[in-house]
């Protein structure tokens, strides 16, 4: 095993889903593991503002003394940086990721990967050259890291309840109103609610379940393009995924029920519940620990960029599978629903 000294990590895009990337980077920060150095935005009146978004419970961390830019070309010039942490939006994902990876950073870079499986193969092909130098790619899949979560991977894992016979995901908010000139309402840097929310549940179903035959999507269009997406997976049980951005005024919400041969597990108003099938009391697992969430997956890749090893929890090759689920999902809708059978690559 080895050592390196603490972490350096720069920044790019400061907007909304960076305000919790922050607080992550400082909580490691004042554990002696990291130092984030700097920060760039085209707008730097960004680091000034705390801006809402729909991880409302995200904790507030104040403080944290790094310098600030708006070229981030500057920014590397100035700065002894190890690690990239990339918040720009979708669109721009691919571009900057792969341009850091072919500079020799590792690098984080928020979901989606990219908005088509052919940037995600660019991203990959850049990946491969860094890992020969010992650099890491990881993509902001955070549900990965999140307790609930886990402990539904674990209870598959073991067979505890049994094997699942059901599962729905949901994950229903406003149209994000917080993005720098409405990107998020552009199909064409977005993707829709499928690519940007929905894709979280997409990505979850593939960590638990594997891959499906088939998906079949029906989406509509109120505000933008697929802003309401009902998609069922082709597994040998139902599962179904609800995205939704057209509720206005309605507080971003994420839950899940799995049904299991013993028992259903329900998260619900962030609770997560157990309900045992033979008619015995409810009951609230223990599931929480520290570091979750994206302070999870950032935590998981200092302890790759600082001691070695493999990612085996939240691969680059996963992530591009899930844009080519995305992909097929996206087919799907525009075709009015009809059932389409999308491929995937080895990840071994």
């Amino acid at each position: 095993m080895r050592r390196t000294a603490m972490v350096k990590t720069a920044m790019i895009g400061f907007g909304g889903i960076a305000q919790s990337h922050k607080n992550a980077h400082l909580q490691f920060e004042a554990e002696g593991r990291e130092k984030l150095v700097a920060v760039c935005d085209i707008d730097p009146e960004q680091v000034k503002r705390r801006i809402k978004i729909n991880l409302e419970d995200a904790p507030e961390v104040c403080g944290g003394h790094f310098n600030v830019y708006t070229d981030y070309e500057e920014m590397l010039r100035s700065e002894d940086v190890d690690l990239v942490d990339i918040c720009v939006p979708s669109f721009l994902h691919a571009k900057i990721a792969t341009e850091m990876l072919e500079r020799g950073y590792n690098v984080l870079s928020e979901k989606p990967m990219a908005l088509n499986s052919a940037d995600c193969e660019t991203m990959l092909a850049a990946y491969e050259k860094a890992k020969k130098n010992g650099k890491y790619l990881m993509i902001g899949q955070c549900l990965h890291f999140y307790p609930e979560y886990e402990y539904l991977k674990a209870c598959i894992g073991d067979g505890r309840f049994g094997k699942v016979t059901s599962a729905v995901f949901q994950r229903l908010s406003g149209i994000p109103m917080w993005s720098w000139q409405n990107w998020y309402w552009d199909y064409e840097k977005a993707g829709g609610v499928i690519t940007d929310m929905q894709i979280h549940d997409l990505d979850m179903a593939r960590w638990l379940f594997g891959e499906p035959e088939w998906v079949e999507c029906r989406a509509s269009s109120k505000y933008t393009k697929f802003d309401n997406s009902h998609v069922t997976l082709g597994y040998d049980f139902p599962v179904t995924c609800l995205g939704d951005w057209t509720l206005r005024g309605v507080k971003f919400n994420m839950s899940f029920r799995f049904g299991f041969e013993k028992a259903s597990v329900i998260l619900d108003g962030g609770k997560l519940t157990v309900y045992p099938a033979d008619g015995s009391a409810a009951y609230e697992p223990d599931y929480r620990h520290p570091h979750t969430g994206i302070a999870g997956e950032v935590g998981y890749l200092l302890d790759l960029i600082e001691n070695g090893g493999e990612n085996v929890k939240n691969t680059p090759v996963s992530a591009y599978n899930t844009i080519r689920l995305v992909e097929a999902i996206r087919e799907s809708a525009e075709n009015g629903g009809r059932r389409v059978v999308p491929t995937f690559v080895d990840e071994n």
